[in-house]
């Protein structure tokens, strides 16, 4: 039976019970993190829940336990549902139950973190690389994890359509981020990755530290639509994802629509980095 870290302590899953009018539901007033666990240990916790603080300050929301608290349970849920083998972890904190319908109280604040056996992504993808389709669309507060993801989920079906692996965000001729990932862009040996109007993904960070320590030069920058298309290599950065090499714009081929050599040296460092 799959289990919960549910208000302070781990239950059973078809035990948690979550008010529906609760301001996450109601409001869509939440925010989350999405962390991979390997052997068992969350990937990079910390910068995990310093971004939720942040985006917990940002809404004005009430973290009710302590970082300490949430990795204990963190640890504890990762174990009853998966054990050592790979999982995903979704930490949410929510308004919790709303006052007159709209109304946040600090003091109800609802925290919980699920986690599952990770499944894996084909293995083709990293090998001959995966497709991407675009739409026109930012993010509100793109720089905080929100859980207001409308966007991302009415495109899924178009997505699995077109058989891409991710939906890229543009903003008229600025490229932004993917519903669930990060972008780069190699020309000529360069990577480049968008600055603004995004969330920096904490994979995306890790990616691109190791990158410099590798000594590839890297740049955090605006990136055209025409330029994107025009690059050598691209590939996306995310938590559930890893580094997943992009072949496929849309219509448009990208380079010679082979894994580029940087890509496979950012993907082979990441995946020295995690098994580790």
């Amino acid at each position: 039976m799959p289990h919960i870290f549910f208000d302070g302590k781990v239950i059973p899953f078809e035990e948690a019970r979550v008010s529906p009018d609760d301001l996450g539901i109601l409001r869509g007033f939440a925010v989350y993190e999405g962390i991979t666990a390997f052997y068992g240990i969350p990937f990079h916790f910390d910068a995990h829940w310093k971004r939720l603080e942040n985006s917990a300050e940002a809404l004005g929301l009430n973290i009710p336990l302590s970082r300490d608290e949430a990795y204990k349970g963190s640890l504890e849920v990762i174990s009853k549902n998966a054990g050592k083998e790979r999982a995903h972890l979704r930490i949410i904190l929510s308004g919790g139950k709303a006052e007159g319908g709209i109304e946040y109280v600090s003091s109800r604040s609802l925290f919980y973190i699920m986690a599952e056996k990770a499944v894996p992504l084909p293995e083709i993808l990293y090998r001959e690389g995966g497709t991407l389709i675009t739409c026109a669309h930012e993010r509100f507060m793109p720089e905080h994890k929100t859980t207001s993801y409308i966007t991302g989920v009415m495109l899924q079906k178009k997505r699995k359509d077109a058989g891409a692996i991710e939906i890229l965000y543009t903003n008229e001729e600025d490229v932004l981020e993917c519903a669930t990932s990060n972008i780069c862009v190699v020309k000529d040996g360069i990577i480049v990755t968008p600055r603004e109007s995004i969330l920096k993904g904490i994979t995306r960070s890790v990616a691109l530290m190791l990158a410099k320590e590798k000594g590839h030069i890297v740049e955090e920058r605006l990136i055209t639509i025409s330029e994107l298309l025009d690059a050598d290599e691209v590939f996306i950065t995310s938590s559930f994802k890893d580094i997943v090499p992009i072949v496929k714009i849309d219509e448009t081929i990208i380079g010679s629509g082979l894994v580029g050599k940087v890509t496979k040296d950012v993907l082979g460092m990441y995946k020295t980095a995690t098994e580790a």
